[in-house]
């Protein structure tokens, strides 16, 4: 698991999307994920900017990807 993953906090929202986006099959834009997630879009934007900085996420050009397996999602919310 990558350290930034260990150094994100699984109740912020930057977790929310990129949980989302590790169980999705295809690429996903900011509107499609703030509208599933019930957030403001403006914020799904900027948690998307953070996470590809820690490169947790790409873009594809098609939309968001993470860069995470489930395997390392699901070790982090069991591990803390």
């Amino acid at each position: 698991m990558t350290e930034a993953l260990k150094e994100l906090d699984p109740e912020t929202l930057a977790f929310k999307v990129l949980v989302y986006l590790t169980f999705k099959d295809r690429p996903m834009k900011p509107i499609e994920i703030s509208r599933v997630l019930g957030e403001n879009s403006s914020s799904v934007r900027a948690r998307l900017a953070e996470l590809k900085q820690t490169e947790l996420v790409e873009n594809t050009g098609e939309g968001y990807v993470a860069s995470t397996s489930s395997y390392d999602v699901l070790m982090k919310l069991f591990r803390g």
